[in-house]
């Protein structure tokens, strides 16, 4: 069985992933978030895809963590497809490492740019922009499509990477707040891949175990989710190309 392996906070790799199906012409999407399928996946013929983002030039640990779990049959052609807003080939030397503890080899692996969107961090890149980087990216999605049907073995990589997101992780959520003009919609709580959101008393609580993916800070219908002071005057990045109820799709 063919199939497409993503992880997605704002929107970016699952737009990649989408694409990259219909660029295929085949397999099937699974999101990581609902946890590693039963059963062998791959085999003889068979493309076994992961498309996430770059955390850092590292992997978000939802995609480590996935990555140890499911039975993949090492005859398989597997590929990555990292989303990235600058660094991103450090996280395909990452994802091959794992792989490589597996006894698993990685036959493909690209880094896409897409808009940044880690608000966290900096402004996000204004809607123009954006609309010219994902065209761009589309572009390259559909060129490494043609790669993977014809199971080219290519690996774009560097080695670097950085632990920090493994680091005090305990405190990642620690500065997220929800403002007065919070409505309890719980959108948050819906988009959040780790369901590290519950809603108490008509606010958000975070429950230690974030992913900083910020989906839940990007997809607050109010804008009412902010990271401590810094974020309250930044943009907020969704991909216009994906809709909020594909990332929270049981």
């Amino acid at each position: 069985m063919s199939v497409i392996f993503w992880f997605s906070g704002t929107g970016n790799s699952l737009y990649a992933a989408k694409t990259l199906k219909a660029g295929l012409g085949d397999g099937a999407l699974y999101p990581m978030k609902d946890g590693a399928p039963q059963g062998v996946v791959g085999g003889n013929g068979d493309k076994v895809g992961f498309v996430f983002p770059s955390y850092y030039g590292n992997l978000p640990r939802i995609v480590h963590s996935f990555l140890e779990r499911p039975e993949i049959a090492p005859e398989s052609y597997i590929y990555a497809i990292v989303t990235m807003g600058f660094i991103g080939q450090g996280s395909i030397a990452a994802f091959e490492s794992v792989l490589r503890k597996r006894n698993l080899r990685l036959d493909y692996g690209r880094g896409i740019r897409m808009p940044a969107n880690y608000v966290i961090r900096y402004n996000p890149a204004d809607p123009n922009k954006s609309e010219s980087v994902l065209n761009q990216a589309a572009e390259r999605i559909g060129r490494a499509s043609l790669d993977i049907a014809a199971m080219v073995h290519s690996v774009n990589k560097i080695r670097f990477s950085t632990n920090n997101l493994y680091k005090n992780t305990d405190s990642l959520d620690a500065k997220f707040l929800a403002e007065s003009s919070c409505s309890g919609c719980g959108q948050c709580a819906q988009v959040c891949p780790v369901k590290n959101i519950q809603i108490d008393s008509g606010k958000p609580r975070w429950l230690h175990r974030c992913e900083h993916c910020v989906a839940c800070i990007s997809w607050c219908p109010r804008q009412a989710i902010q990271y401590g002071h810094r974020t309250k005057a930044r943009r907020r990045y969704q991909n216009p190309r994906i809709n909020v109820d594909e990332l929270t799709a049981e």
